[in-house]
């Protein structure tokens, strides 16, 4: 995945610095001084200043007074930011984060799926049949490479955060999203039969039905299978 470089200025330091910070050309605890940036840029500070504050809203740098800007530690990155995410991919070391992300999964989204079943209205109901249908349709016509399973799990989920009718439960959700995509992206090959949709059809009848304890089950079993496969997608990578 390469992240587009937008036509403005400010977003083409950031995706340099930060790109170069992820991949570890930059190491923690350089400083990068407004006047060494401008220069190497050739542009404004005014531009610079822009650009540093992105940086800094993203977790890679902060600003030190009489110094200049201090690049920080991975572990105070912004790894939910998708142009963190993305130069994580490129540099290959996404694998991990996604470990974590089916971890985190593990510990919310069953209760996600209970809520849902509470309170969903007969709109969450159908923009979750609609995004099974889409996913089941591409599976067998496409096969299971087909990005499209990848878009349909995601508006799937997005769709049951949606049907919790809890604001804060959805913001937190979307915030996964970016990683949802990576994780997709790497089982998309070492998935070969059917039970991913039998499973997410399992966790739609129980909404349907309203019932919570099946929706959460049906979803801890959901989450499982994504797991193994997800690890499978490790092993296969690291050959």
């Amino acid at each position: 995945m390469k992240t587009k470089i937008a036509r403005n200025l400010p977003t083409q330091i950031v995706h340099d610095i930060g790109s170069k910070i992820v991949h570890g050309e930059i190491s923690p605890e350089t400083i990068l001084t407004s006047y060494i940036l401008e220069e190497k840029f050739k542009v404004s500070r005014t531009v610079v200043r822009e650009a540093l504050k992105v940086l800094h809203d993203k977790g890679l740098t902060k600003a030190r007074t009489k110094t200049g800007t201090i690049v920080l530690e991975r572990s105070q990155w912004n790894l939910l930011d998708p142009d963190v995410i993305s130069w994580l991919q490129v540099s290959g070391l996404s694998p991990e984060l996604v470990r974590d992300l089916e971890e985190v999964r593990a510990s919310y989204e069953p209760w996600v799926a209970r809520i849902a079943a509470k309170r969903r209205g007969t709109k969450d109901v159908a923009d979750l049949t609609n995004a099974l249908k889409k996913m089941t349709d591409a599976f067998y016509d496409q096969g299971p490479t087909s990005p499209i399973i990848g878009e349909a799990d995601i508006a799937f989920h997005e769709a049951l955060l949606a049907a919790t009718q809890n604001e804060l439960m959805k913001r937190i959700g979307k915030l996964f999203i970016p990683l949802l995509k990576i994780r997709d992206d790497m089982v998309r090959h070492v998935v070969e039969d059917a039970d991913f949709i039998v499973q997410h059809q399992a966790v739609l009848d129980a909404v349907i039905d309203e019932d919570p304890d099946g929706a959460e089950i049906a979803m801890k079993a959901l989450l499982e299978t994504a797991a193994q496969a997800s690890q499978s997608a490790r092993k296969y990578k690291s050959r």
